[in-house]
């Protein structure tokens, strides 16, 4: 049986001997094995996820994955529970939050394609979160000399409970990581990670029973926003007249932040509006000395 974990990532250097051995086997298989269709990721996505695979499969004691391995999950455990072995690469270090410029910390998250949820031909019991940091250039198997293969184990989640609590966002939505907002090219599940099942050490994917997987499917996870987003989104409804203000203190104090949101736009757009309603005769001293004390104008200062 599994032991629930906090989920913290488990890091794993692929820098060494070791780690450019399994790179280069993860180069030699994504030329036999690469996959083409809607929504299937890119060349570059796919070595992503068939990396990570070979990793946990070394660390685990399992063999490489045979030619005919069934595409609809990644590994099976002598238990029968299928995994699906999700990773997003990046150029930056996984991190379980990250930093504003309005102090308020944004809760880390992991994505991945709509259609890998909601086909039938694939049969995954369970994902597996994993993220990949990557040099500059990601071809595998790389170099010996560079030094950003880094792989971080984040824990696992039921695809069950993934389909309950994940958050489904269409071409072009919005999402935001630390200070940059970027919006998503596919279909796209937002699970976050304070919402997986952590891990001690490695070896424990391998208690992993149907049980386990049943537990999960029944478990209620926490909010799978970040608390800023959630904030926003009372603000929003509070200033449309659908929820009262009270809810807005509920949810602050619930998620311990009392600090102002930084808005999606800028604080220069705020002011043109600012000054507009000044202008009309509509603003006061009072909330123009307010507005000002909150939002900061940036002037251009060259290039």
């Amino acid at each position: 049986m599994y032991k629930y974990y906090p989920p913290h990532p488990i890091v794993v250097k692929l820098t060494d001997k070791l780690g450019f051995s399994l790179r280069q086997k993860a180069a030699a298989i994504l030329k036999k094995y690469i996959t083409k269709g809607a929504e299937r990721g890119t060349k570059e996505e796919q070595s992503f996820g068939l990396l990570a695979e070979i990793v946990v499969r070394h660390k685990l004691g399992l063999p490489d994955p045979a030619k005919n391995h069934p595409l609809g999950f990644d590994i099976k455990l002598s238990s029968g529970v299928k995994i699906d072995v999700k990773c997003r690469g990046g150029k930056l270090p996984f991190k379980e939050t990250y930093e504003s410029t309005d102090e308020v910390l944004r809760e880390s998250k992991h994505n991945f394609f709509a259609r890998q949820l909601y086909d039938k031909n694939l049969d995954a019991d369970i994902f597996l979160m994993t993220h990949l940091e990557r040099p500059l250039n990601p071809d595998l198997p790389g170099t010996t000399r560079q030094k950003k293969w880094i792989l971080y184990i984040c824990g696992w989640i039921s695809k069950i409970k993934a389909k309950k609590e994940g958050t489904y966002l269409p071409r072009g939505s919005l999402t935001e990581q630390g200070n940059t907002w970027f919006p998503y090219r596919g279909q796209e599940i937002e699970i976050y990670n304070k919402n997986l099942n952590g891990l001690n050490k490695i070896e424990d994917i391998l208690n992993i029973t149907p049980q386990d997987v049943h537990d999960d499917e029944k478990r209620k996870g926490d909010l799978n926003l970040t608390s800023a987003d959630a904030i926003r989104i009372v603000q929003d409804l509070v200033g449309t007249g659908i929820l009262n203000k009270e809810r807005l203190e509920f949810i602050k104090n619930k998620l311990k932040v009392q600090k102002p949101i930084k808005p999606i736009l800028h604080s220069n757009q705020y002011y043109k509006v600012i000054i507009w309603l000044k202008d009309q005769k509509q603003l006061s001293n009072k909330e123009l000395r307010l507005f000002r004390k909150k939002y900061k104008k940036i002037d251009f200062t060259g290039i």
